[in-house]
């Protein structure tokens, strides 16, 4: 059969990701993409969805069930078969190595982007040739590979170098109202991937260490333990919600958490968003020190950085938290440097195949 190109002659992506369409760098780059480009999103969506990008998209394909169930998956291949076969892609975005590689029979022929957001080699204990084999797998046929920062860059094998696109997690600027921070509180943002690993087991013994911590919760809950502290009478528990509402709930936050147990190089060397949205917010964060950006945290004075991923005095974090909050004084100059809006156009540039 033929393939049918879009109408009026607008160039045509296939977005395809495990991900349902909420997640935060996904929102960006749709808002991005969908200027340019016709989107057609692929998904999964483990229970809830919640596609905060189908009003940016023309087809929006989310498959019910667990993300690492193989008739999930089995169904994922099947609508991406049939999508590629049914139409003329000018781009087809993928979303992590590990999708990549289930769908790499399909892409054979296309023109592809793969966006590494969590490497699957920085968390694999793997032996050294089986990472090497499945890296050449992955990166060899992809016109550009996306990493988040110029440290996972140095991550990447020397032969990808001249093909990969830093594009960093920053938001859209912020414009909307700001929140009131109280007075005798330590009002503390946990928001993303909530887990006891990235946050839970440090927010439930800061809980337990000070009575005027208050705890705003956001985001996907992947344990009980999590959905247990969601619970607490100390926390307000707000679900999945945009980037936008997040910057705008730490506006009223005297912190955003970023915690990331140090077990693999992925954690070590994450990029979060949770920073740049605490500079649009005017907000500081707490970070561990293992995670190589805490000395991004230090160097511009933006918040706590924990003596350890595990504390050994959390009443001294407390009061260490206090008496930062009293003293911090957000730069307005950081504010206008790290902006989505100042490096979309890399995002747009990498699927077009015009370059840097």
């Amino acid at each position: 059969m033929s393939k049918k190109p879009i109408p009026g002659g607008v160039p045509a992506l296939l977005y395809l990701s495990i991900n349902d369409g909420s997640d935060t760098r996904i929102n960006k780059e749709i808002a991005t993409l969908s200027r340019v480009f016709a989107v057609d999103f692929v998904g999964v969506a483990a229970v809830d969805s919640h596609p905060f990008v189908a009003a940016q998209i023309r087809r929006m394909e989310v498959i019910p069930g667990r993300r690492r169930s193989v008739a999930t998956l089995a169904r994922l291949y099947w609508r991406v078969w049939r999508l590629l076969r049914r139409h003329r892609y000018d781009s087809v975005h993928v979303i992590n190595e590990n999708l990549y590689l289930l769908l790499w029979p399909l892409l054979v022929g296309q023109r592809v982007v793969l966006d590494v957001f969590d490497s699957m080699f920085l968390k694999s204990a793997a032996p050294g040739w089986w990472t090497r084999l499945g890296q050449r797998l992955c990166y060899a046929r992809p016109s550009k590979v996306i990493v988040t920062d110029e440290e996972r860059a140095q991550l990447m094998p020397a032969w990808v170098r001249k093909k990969l696109l830093v594009l960093p997690n920053y938001p859209f600027r912020y414009t909307g109202p700001e929140g009131k921070r109280l007075a005798g509180e330590v009002r503390v943002l946990y928001a993303g991937s909530l887990s006891d690993t990235r946050g839970t087991i440090f927010v439930e013994q800061l809980l337990a260490a000070a009575e005027d911590v208050r705890v705003v919760m956001a985001g996907w809950l992947y344990d009980q333990r999590s959905r247990d502290l969601a619970r607490h009478p100390c926390v307000e528990w707000l679900g999945t919600i945009p980037q936008q509402q997040i910057i705008a709930q730490a506006t009223r936050c005297d912190f955003i958490l970023c915690h990331y147990e140090p077990v693999n190089q992925n954690n070590i060397y994450a990029s979060p968003n949770k920073i740049y949205d605490a500079i649009q917010a005017g907000t500081a964060v707490i970070i561990n020190p293992e995670v190589r950006v805490s000395r991004f945290v230090r160097e511009h004075h933006l918040g706590v950085v924990l003596d350890a991923y595990q504390p050994a005095d959390m009443k001294k974090v407390a009061q260490t938290l206090r008496e930062f909050k009293a003293a911090y004084r957000p730069d307005p100059a950081l504010r206008e440097k790290y902006l989505w809006e100042s490096v979309e156009d890399r995002l747009l540039a990498a699927n077009a195949g015009s370059g840097r």
